[in-house]
């Protein structure tokens, strides 16, 4: 095991929150180590091609801006992206469609234009001390020391070799949302999609006040998956189809396999579910092509590099994220981000898909206290392994959320060597103001804030 320089700050995932972590906390002086097992940044978004981001926007108003903002902005200068357009579906305002292989050469861009940011790639962490974080990849073990670590693996990978208390699963059976293997299917016939929704809109969860025209998105057929599962010709557990259209027209990338009673915390599971998803995705284009009108002569362009986890270890911290705090729309006094997401939740033992389309608009305040685990001083999470609940986690792992949650830790580390204090005692005013100088939204009442200053 050999040493090596002290860096401020070891971010430990390189997926979107650990992306805007890093970015945060090397503009405002830091030396951050960013470190993840694929070779490219960006995580779920990327390697596991999940998309499009999800939402920018409560009702007309954005409530995510900073590096998320930045990002969309470059990726849209490369024609990688549609911008912030209205949701089809109707789940949520607005979605952010996205290329994932400009992303991941925006995110290339990004880190790269920091040169206090050293990226540390095709490595996997094997040990984690108080001060240190050790890897192992080509070449061998390696040791680097930080006076700061921000755990963004998603899975919460850091925390738990560090000991920090953790939950898996639902409290009722300790079974996770299941996992996804998503994939990108192109030579689509549009017009024989949009004929078919506009002749069976009772097959579909949509908004209809939204025009698909330009742009398609589909949760539905559920007609047709039940014939073919009753003919045995669709054996996973879905009720529906579930894609959204890409920046191409006539391409789409489908969200509909699914493993359930697996743990992604577990490399065994991790195992099994990438076979098994495999199988599901031959079968699901062959359904595609016998049964959808549209995809008749449909081809297989691209397939994700892993399945995706939605959901594994949630740490506890000095603050958990509750469901109420979502239905009631909570503001935060230690807010650090806004989260416009509902609660969307695929069943961990079944087929459905159940979200809170009846509340209306979801706003509500990401607490500081989420990310900070509750017996470490000098760690911080961001992204999918925050302390929630179940229940809530299905809305605050959204990739947009993770982006913010990721500025937020970033900069939090940022005060926490300036002041020379544990994560627990940053001075959460100095959090926002600061969050609000990088033009992020540190919450509701900085929106409200935000909207008084454009006024005058």
């Amino acid at each position: 095991m050999n040493a090596s320089s002290v860096y401020d700050l070891i971010v430990c995932g390189a997926g979107p929150s650990g992306v805007c972590a890093a970015l945060s906390a090397a503009r405002l002086g830091l030396q951050v180590l960013l470190i993840d097992q694929n070779g490219f940044p960006g995580g779920m978004n990327t390697a596991a091609l999940v998309g499009p981001l999800m939402t920018f926007h409560s009702g007309s108003t954005q409530i995510a801006k900073g590096i998320a903002q930045e990002i969309v902005d470059e990726l849209a200068k490369r024609g990688g992206t549609l911008g912030h357009i209205p949701d089809p579906i109707g789940m949520v305002p607005t979605i952010t469609p996205v290329d994932p292989e400009l992303l991941k050469l925006v995110y290339f861009d990004l880190l790269r234009k920091e040169s206090n940011i050293t990226l540390l790639l095709r490595s996997v962490i094997t040990g984690v001390t108080a001060d240190s974080v050790t890897v192992h990849g080509k070449g061998g073990t390696k040791t680097y020391r930080a006076r700061r670590i921000i755990d963004a693996t998603g899975d919460g990978d850091v925390a738990a070799l560090m000991g920090v208390p953790f939950k898996e699963g639902r409290e009722s059976d300790g079974f996770a949302q299941p996992m996804t293997l998503m994939f990108t299917v192109e030579n689509v016939d549009r017009t024989q999609v949009i004929d078919y929704i506009r002749s069976r809109p009772d097959q579909f969860v949509m908004d209809r006040s939204c025009s698909i025209d330009d742009y398609i998105a589909v949760s539905g057929f559920f007609e047709l998956v039940q014939q073919a599962q009753e003919k045995g010709e669709l054996t996973f557990p879905r009720d529906r189809v579930l894609f959204f259209e890409g920046v191409q027209k006539g391409t789409v990338t489908v969200n509909m396999t699914r493993v359930t009673l697996l743990k992604g915390t577990r490399a065994e599971d991790l195992s099994v579910a990438e076979s098994e998803t495999h199988r599901q995705l031959d079968e699901a284009l062959a359904f595609f092509r016998k049964y959808l009108p549209g995809f008749e002569n449909c081809r297989l362009k691209s397939v994700a590099a892993l399945t995706g986890v939605r959901e594994s270890r949630r740490i506890q911290g000095i603050k958990t994220l509750t469901q109420e705090d979502i239905w009631e729309n909570r503001a935060q006094e230690d807010s650090v981000g806004i989260c416009a997401y509902p609660i969307d939740i695929h069943d961990p033992t079944g087929k459905t898909l159940v979200w809170d389309a009846e509340r209306g608009d979801c706003c509500y305040d990401i607490p500081y206290g989420i990310l900070v685990p509750e017996n470490q001083d000098y760690l911080l999470a961001a992204g999918r392994c925050v302390s929630a609940t179940h229940e809530a986690l299905a809305s605050v792992r959204i990739s947009v959320a993770c982006m913010v949650m990721g500025q937020a830790a970033g900069t939090a580390a940022y005060l926490s060597i300036q002041k020379d204090v544990p994560f627990k005692d940053v001075p959460v005013n100095e959090l926002q103001q600061l969050l609000h100088e990088q033009g992020a939204i540190p919450g509701k009442k900085w929106l409200e804030k935000q909207g008084e200053e454009n006024d005058s």
